[in-house]
């Protein structure tokens, strides 16, 4: 072997080497944050909480109204009850939204969505039609209504 072949040899072993610790440093690093973010995300899921957005429209004067659900239980959670006063009609749930219209002296409507959290807007009152958007990144799983 020759000389030139030797230090050809040895820039390769020396890339090699190079690579190859890289790859241990990247995966070591990776191997540390992985494992952490992994066990983080159930938690952060369900601590780490965004307001939904609502939106209602009065049925009868068309008024709008906006603003923001507020985080409340645990999704799943049983459902408050309905009292008799309260009426409500044609759900809707797709993506994000979950929509009903209802007409009542003072009610809440509320979404379940996918981070496991309840979202509950704020008393409303007479005929509306309410959507309520689930934070960026979930799904809404189911939603109703409750007041009277």
């Amino acid at each position: 072997m020759t000389t030139e072949e030797k230090s050809k040899g040895m820039k390769v072993r020396s890339s090699l080497a190079a690579l190859g610790m890289s790859a241990v440093l990247a995966l070591g690093v990776g191997g540390a944050i992985a494992p952490a973010a992994a066990a983080a995300s159930p938690t952060a899921a369900t601590t780490v909480v965004a307001d939904a957005d609502y939106s209602s429209k009065d049925l009868k004067n068309g008024r709008k109204q906006s603003g923001k659900a507020s985080p409340s239980g645990k999704a799943g959670d049983s459902r408050p009850p309905a009292r008799s006063s309260l009426r409500c009609w044609n759900p809707y749930l797709s993506g994000r939204v979950f929509a009903i219209s209802c007409s009542g002296r003072a009610f809440r409507v509320f979404v379940d969505c996918s981070n496991r959290i309840r979202y509950v807007t704020p008393v409303l009152s007479g005929s509306k039609r309410v959507a309520i958007a689930c934070p960026a990144g979930t799904r809404a799983v189911r939603g109703g209504a409750f007041g009277r």
